[in-house]
């Protein structure tokens, strides 16, 4: 799968890199943002994005951990509309019967800018239960708002978001709702490479820090590490590297 995701991304920047480049990456479930810091910005139309990582989380209180290829895939479907979707692949027991997890579908709409770089985003995603029960968390629906402004070379970005989850939590057999956030802020250190802070959390009682590295060396591609510590919840640290591609004219 890791040679495949590869060889995709050669192909993809080989054909359509010529042009002014175009840089990002995106946040968990596809749209754009950062890996745990959802973005206050869409792709241009008739952009499109490719990204995967690969992901290693420990979790508390068990001896599991897991590995996981989470594949995204983000178009500028219209002006200020940008759709996306995430598919992970749970890599560290192949014998498994269900190596996928659940597939998210998102669409986000720039409705405000501002004067400063300062931009409001409304976005909505929809999680579908096609992982394994017991360690995806199935059927979700969330709508939310994210919005950032920029003070120099530091970008400060904040998100909210309302969701229905379906039955697969750690606490009930039924629908309930929750609401998740995240803050942070994302600083130049030089031409080419992005320093990212963040806290993210739910009212599930789950609360993480993160930080990430993101270089910016060749046209088209970002390269980026991502590291977060659980502060409560199930997790008790997970690291991650990708990559991710971004092209025009489609």
């Amino acid at each position: 799968m890791i040679k495949v995701f590869l060889a995709v991304i050669t192909v993809l920047a080989t054909g359509f890199a010529d042009g002014d480049p175009v840089q990002g990456m995106a946040a968990q479930g596809g749209l754009s943002g950062f890996v745990f810091l959802p973005g206050s910005d869409v792709l241009q139309e008739g952009c499109l994005r490719i990204q995967g990582r690969l992901n290693y989380i420990d979790l508390k209180n068990s001896s599991n951990s897991y590995l996981v290829l989470p594949l995204n895939v983000t178009w500028g479907w219209m002006k200020g509309v940008e759709i996306g979707g995430e598919i992970p692949f749970y890599l560290h027991s192949v014998e498994e019967d269900r190596v996928p997890g659940d597939i998210t579908a998102g669409c986000a709409w720039l409705y405000e800018t501002a004067r400063g770089g300062s931009a409001i985003v409304l976005r909505g995603q929809l999680r579908l239960p096609t992982g394994q029960k017991g360690r995806d968390r199935g059927s979700e629906l969330a709508f939310g708002v994210a919005t950032g402004t920029t003070f120099r070379l530091f970008r400060l970005q904040a998100s909210a978001s309302y969701i229905l989850n379906g039955g697969r939590n750690p606490f009930k057999d039924r629908i309930i709702d929750y609401m998740d956030f995240s803050i942070g802020g994302a600083s130049y250190v030089t031409e080419d490479i992005q320093i990212v802070c963040a806290m993210d959390g739910n009212t599930l009682s789950d609360f993480g820090l993160s930080g990430s590295g993101v270089l910016y060396a060749f046209d088209n591609i970002s390269l980026f590490g991502v590291i977060r510590a659980g502060l409560s919840g199930y997790e008790t640290y997970s690291i991650s590297a990708g990559a991710a591609w971004t092209g025009s004219g489609f």
